[in-house]
């Protein structure tokens, strides 16, 4: 998909943003602000006080508690919905409604018919719609891309992505735990992000079969309350726990490739956030947003390659979001989470939960009717 809404870059883009929360304040203000044509011009959030607290610390100058009216009055050129993702679909749909290009947090919706249901209005409207998977654009993820895509891994055959926490449950009695506002726990939180990451270097092949897991091991027992999540309370034993907060999945793709997803929001075990390539000519691991190593052999010898990475500079959602309106002025080489690359996660994710749910594997022509 080729940007719609090239224009001159000495135009101004006008951002709303639907949500005041911990991830609003730490990375979409930040990263539209540091862009020289870009203005934001409202928040929304239904906590008026927060809302007002936040917007007057960034500078931005309306508020609102009903972002309906927001969008309604401030007509933006970008709207980002950083809600319960309960919310995102209907808001979205909204935002596409009045004109505006949309980045949307992960996960972009509940269900596969809705994510369709979304792309298919924004592509009708000549919107662009990508969600906030960032962590490709970390630095070693785009390193690891390059090596990709110039052949180094050759035949990619298998991955495996992993994002394990020791205490990571983001609040108990949050949205996050509650199932009728977030529809999962760690699957649809983090596991979003390290499926994406393995897909991205695997070229996003097409998925055709899927088996998963879901546990809820920890959060039920009060146990394992980490410390994302602005909303997060006091551990309560009494407090709503009902989504998962472990999830393992095995999926199989159209060209013979396997891939191995592992979350989990609490454990015992220690913290780790990777993603591993296997390859018929090299393989690689990218840790966390840090360390890239590659493997292969030089003469029938095994070789271990540590790349020299950049240091400093923005992290990977100011370069995200730096991507994203890049690729709203029409600039070469700008990139974001494409249209189809976001409906196969939305459709693996309902495959894990129907996968866990019946306890067997899932063929995914079932969810697309194919």
């Amino acid at each position: 998909m080729t940007s719609s809404a090239a224009s001159s870059p000495d135009r101004t883009w006008r951002v709303a943003i639907i949500g005041a929360g911990f991830v609003v304040q730490r990375a979409h203000i930040p990263g539209f602000q540091a862009l020289p044509h870009v203005t934001i011009v409202a928040l929304a959030d239904v906590n008026q006080a927060r809302a007002q607290e936040v917007a007057q610390e960034a500078g931005i100058p309306h508020v609102y508690t009903d972002y309906q009216e927001m969008l309604r009055r401030e007509r933006p050129d970008i709207v980002v919905v950083a809600t319960p993702n309960v919310f995102h679909k209907p808001m979205t749909l909204a935002a596409l409604e009045a004109g505006a290009h949309v980045l949307c947090e992960k996960p972009l919706a509940l269900s596969y018919a809705d994510a369709q249901e979304m792309m298919a209005l924004a592509r009708e409207r000549g919107r662009v719609l990508t969600v906030g998977t960032h962590f490709r654009w970390s630095t070693p993820m785009q390193a690891a891309k390059a090596q990709a895509d110039a052949g180094f891994f050759g035949e990619i055959y298998a991955a495996r992505s992993i994002w394990n926490r020791r205490t990571g449950i983001p609040g108990y009695g949050s949205w996050f735990t509650n199932q009728e506002l977030a529809g999962a726990g760690a699957l649809l939180d983090i596991g979003v992000h390290s499926l994406d990451r393995a897909l991205y270097l695997m070229g996003y092949p097409q998925p055709v079969r899927v088996s998963g897991v879901t546990k809820a091991m920890f959060g039920p027992r009060a146990k394992g309350l980490g410390g994302w999540g602005i909303d997060k309370q006091a551990p309560d034993a009494q407090a709503r726990f009902d989504v998962d907060d472990f999830a393992w999945a095995f999926i199989r793709f159209q060209n013979g490739a396997v891939l191995q997803l592992e979350v989990a929001w609490a454990s015992h075990y220690p913290e780790e956030f990777l993603t591993q390539i296997y390859g018929t000519d090299g393989g690689g691991l990218v840790e966390g947003s840090e360390r890239l190593t590659l493997y292969t052999e030089l003469n029938g010898q095994p070789m271990t390659i540590q790349p020299e990475l950049p240091r400093g500079g923005p992290g990977s959602y100011a370069r995200m979001i730096r991507d994203f309106v890049r690729y709203l002025d029409g600039e070469p080489g700008a990139t974001i989470v494409q249209p189809q690359e976001a409906l196969t996660v939305a459709l693996l994710l309902e495959g894990i939960l129907r996968s866990a749910e019946r306890g067997q594997e899932v063929d995914l022509g079932e969810i697309t009717g194919q």
